[in-house]
């Protein structure tokens, strides 16, 4: 299975705990992909809280009349998101 979300990434986790009780996989192994787990937790959480910004802005802009923007830090032309 290829973790795509949080609860196929959670289920794969459990499975490579499994796999390390059994000695399927060495500790070391385990590790790594503890720290791949984590990390892909981190986008994860990035996503989640970048919605609640957005959904945020979009309160406020209706609130005062603003056009604030959250930057687009991922687009390929980054340079001319912060103009």
């Amino acid at each position: 299975m290829t973790p795509v979300n949080s609860k196929s990434l959670l289920h794969f986790i459990f499975d490579q705990m499994e796999k390390l009780d059994r000695k399927e996989i060495t500790v070391q192994e385990g590790q790594i992909q503890a720290n791949l787990a984590k990390q892909a937790n981190n986008v994860l959480n990035y996503e989640l809280k970048r919605a609640d910004v957005q959904m945020k802005l979009t309160v406020h802009n209706a609130i005062y009349k603003d056009g604030l923007k959250l930057r687009e830090v991922e687009a390929k032309n980054f340079e001319e998101a912060m103009v």
